[in-house]
């Protein structure tokens, strides 16, 4: 990963996301759209190479650790 690469406003993101854990409530309090942070969630993925988070039923989940 670069750093040179990261848009900071995906850490805005993923931080609303670790307390909501819901994209549409993520989307509201960023006022944002669903998409766009569907998009910045992708980002992220593809930044850290990792899933960050998974679906739980409604409740999006961050993935475990890696040791």
């Amino acid at each position: 990963m670069s750093f040179d690469d990261l848009d900071l406003n995906l850490l805005r993101v993923f931080d609303v996301m670790m307390r909501e854990r819901s994209v549409t409530r993520t989307a509201c309090e960023l006022g944002r759209t669903q998409s766009a942070i569907s998009h910045s969630l992708s980002r992220l993925r593809h930044l850290f190479g990792d899933k960050l988070f998974t679906r739980d039923g409604g409740v999006m989940r961050p993935t475990p650790a890696r040791g």
